[in-house]
C-alpha cells in the first residue's frame, strides 16, 4: 500500500499547519528535561500524526520527537525494520515560541531503515516541498481548498563572499570561522532546508537528530546537494545500516555521529570545512 501520496500529504500539512497557526501568537510552553522547549502545538500535531500512522497491526509506525521516549525497544526495533514515518511536529520550536518565522513541520518516510521520501512545510508562508516517486514538488496555498502544486527545480546559490551560511548552535558556540560570509544561527532544520532549496543560503553546518532531518534530507539528496563529514564521508539516507546515527538507548540517541556540511557541490563542501577551526 502506497501511503505517500500528494493529496494525503497536503491534507496532513493543512491540518498540522492549522494547529500550529492557532497557537502561534500565544503558545503554552514547557521546558523538557533536555532544556529544550515544547509547546501545546507540538504535542497536538504529534497526536494528530499518531492517529494517522501509529498502526503496527497495519505495518506502519511513527517515530516522533515528542512521543518516541514512550516507545519500548520492541516497537522501535520493528519500526526501524518496517515502514516508519519520522516526524518533527514543529521543527524550530524555539523560534515558533518566540513568534519568529523560522519553523515548520518535517515528515520523512523510512522503509527497512532507510529514508525514501521527505517533506517539509512552512505554515506562515504556506508553502511545502516534498519528494514523490523521484520528483520534487512545491505546493503553495496549502491552507486553502485549492493548493497549487507544481514540479520544482531547486535554485542552488552560487558562492560569493556575501553568500550566507547557516551554522548549528553547538558549532556557533564553540568553533572559530574564518570565512567572510554572514552566519545564520537558526534553531531548526526546516528553515535551513527551505532556504537551501530556494537558493537563499549557500550551505549549512549541521548536527541534529533524526526527526530534524528526516523530511529535508531526501529533498536535498534528490536536489543534488552534497552532505559530508569533515573526512569526506557522505551522510546518506540509510539510517540503520549507514551507521551515522546513535540508535542505542543513551543520552545521544537519535543524534548524528558528528557534524556534516551541506553545500551545492564538493567544492562548496571543501570551502566551508577549510574555513572552520573546531575547539
Amino acid at each position: 500500500m502506497n501511503r505517500w501520496k500528494i493529496d494525503r500529504l497536503l491534507d496532513l500539512f493543512r491540518e498540522a499547519g492549522a494547529i500550529a497557526l492557532r497557537y502561534y501568537n500565544d503558545p503554552k510552553i514547557e521546558i523538557k528535561s533536555d532544556h529544550t522547549a515544547v509547546t501545546c502545538a507540538d504535542r497536538e500535531i504529534e497526536q494528530f500524526f499518531t492517529r494517522k500512522f501509529d498502526h503496527p497491526e497495519q505495518g506502519t509506525f511513527l517515530i516522533g520527537e515528542e512521543s518516541v521516549d514512550g516507545r519500548d525497544q520492541a516497537y522501535i526495533s520493528t519500526a526501524l525494520k518496517e515502514e516508519c514515518f519520522v516526524l518533527d511536529p514543529i521543527d524550530g520550536t524555539a523560534p515558533y515560541a518566540a513568534n519568529v518565522q523560522l519553523w515548520g513541520v518535517s515528515l520523512g518516510l523510512m522503509r527497512h531503515g532507510a529514508l525514501v521520501e521527505g517533506a517539509i512545510y512552512s505554515p506562515v508562508r504556506d508553502e511545502a516541498f516534498f519528494t514523490c516517486a523521484g520528483e520534487i514538488f512545491r505546493a503553495c496555498k496549502v491552507q486553502t481548498d485549492a493548493p497549487m502544486v507544481e514540479l520544482f527545480t531547486p535554485q542552488k546559490m552560487q558562492y560569493t563572499s556575501a553568500a550566507p551560511i547557516c551554522v548549528a548552535q553547538s558549532a556557533a558556540r564553540n568553533w572559530e570561522f574564518n570565512f567572510p560570509n554572514q552566519l545564520f544561527v537558526w534553531s531548526g532544520c526546516v528553515a535551513v532546508y527551505d532556504a537551501l532549496l530556494r537558493g537563499k543560503v549557500f550551505g549549512s553546518i549541521q548536527h541534529c537528530k533524526l526527526w530534524d532531518l528526516a523530511g529535508g534530507l531526501p529533498l536535498l539528496k534528490l536536489a543534488g546537494f552534497e552532505v559530508r563529514y569533515e573526512d569526506g564521508r557522505e551522510l546518506g539516507l540509510d539510517v540503520v545500516a549507514g551507521g551515522n546515527f546513535h540508535l542505542d538507548k543513551n543520552s545521544q540517541r537519535w543524534r548524528q555521529k558528528g557534524f556534516v556540511v551541506i553545500a551545492p557541490d564538493l567544492t562548496g563542501i571543501d570551502l566551508i570545512w577549510s574555513q572552520v577551526k573546531k575547539s
